[in-house]
């Protein structure tokens, strides 16, 4: 099973802007194309499944491989299609995946409608899956306190179908809007900064679709709290909770709204790595690089 990060990536970020980049200097975007191109040798020598954390990463790069990009979206839509199609016949949680394919679809401007997966006699379409799981992520939370799979993935799903211009169940946000408040967001014991830049971006998502029909305040006070936390994880080199936990919290605050101020040194600390071959795998770019390129929130 393909490791799930957001890239994101989560990534995070289907259709994808670039902000500001005309005050980017040629060292930069010089650093931008090796990060791009590091990433597309990598397909050449890619083994298992597609991943479509780093196909997102292609897609919301300003610099482009179609040929690649093409041949790498059609094995996610056959073998990873196929693995997650498994998957949910054998009832295994892929909360995740699920929201990830849908994001490296959509990122390729392909229609969600006609990809389904036959799980009993009448086959569904994917974007109805996802939608399922997260119900059965929602009620997982009500009896055991946790989600099904974890609060990350839970985000990931929420982001997932607000993107795709899908109404989130407001019971389904309430769930993660608690959790915010309840500090829950671990891994272990230690906070994770990467499931409160993920939260963030789906809650933002979701207010910013006027969807949600419960309470205004209490969604203004997770997001706030949100925030506080990606900024208080700063550490003194500009780093948020790690290196590789800085691009999806910069994500964050680029899409919650922040002032440039709030987020400028982090950027500077992920080039900083960049440079110092921090990044030295795919993964690890494909959680960078849409952040360096100031990739934010697609319009629904």
């Amino acid at each position: 099973m393909i490791r799930l990060v957001i890239v994101w990536g989560l990534f995070a970020f289907v259709f994808g802007k670039a902000l500001n980049l005309d005050d980017t200097d040629g060292s930069n975007n010089g650093l931008l194309l090796s990060l791009n191109k590091q990433l597309l040798r990598s397909l050449e020598t890619q083994e298992g499944l597609a991943n479509p954390s780093i196909h997102l990463a292609l897609r919301l790069s300003n610099y482009h491989n179609h040929v690649k990009e093409d041949e790498q979206l059609t094995k996610l839509k056959t073998d990873l299609h196929n693995e997650i199609q498994s998957s949910l016949r054998s009832n295994q949680p892929v909360t995740g995946l699920l929201a990830l394919y849908s994001l490296a679809l959509k990122s390729s401007c392909y229609d969600l409608n006609t990809v389904s997966f036959r799980v009993t006699e009448k086959p569904e379409t994917l974007l109805a899956h996802l939608k399922k799981v997260m119900e059965q992520e929602k009620e997982h939370v009500a009896f055991s306190h946790r989600p099904l799979t974890n609060y990350y993935q839970y985000s990931l799903g929420v982001l997932a179908l607000c993107v795709n211009g899908i109404r989130v169940n407001n019971h389904v946000t309430h769930k993660l809007i608690k959790a915010a408040e309840h500090d829950n967001f671990k891994h272990g014991d230690v906070e994770s900064i990467d499931t409160y830049a993920v939260a963030g971006m789906a809650l933002q998502c979701v207010k910013d679709s006027g969807s949600y029909t419960h309470n205004a305040a209490e969604m203004d006070l997770a997001l706030s709290k949100i925030k506080q936390k990606l900024v208080a994880s700063r550490r003194t080199d500009g780093h948020m909770g790690n290196e590789f936990s800085t691009g999806l919290a910069v994500q964050a605050l680029i899409a919650m709204g922040s002032e440039e101020s709030e987020y400028s040194i982090s950027m500077e600390a992920m080039r900083t790595a960049a440079r110092n071959n921090i990044y030295h795998n795919p993964m690890a770019i494909s959680q960078t690089l849409p952040a360096l390129q100031k990739a934010i929130l697609p319009e629904r």
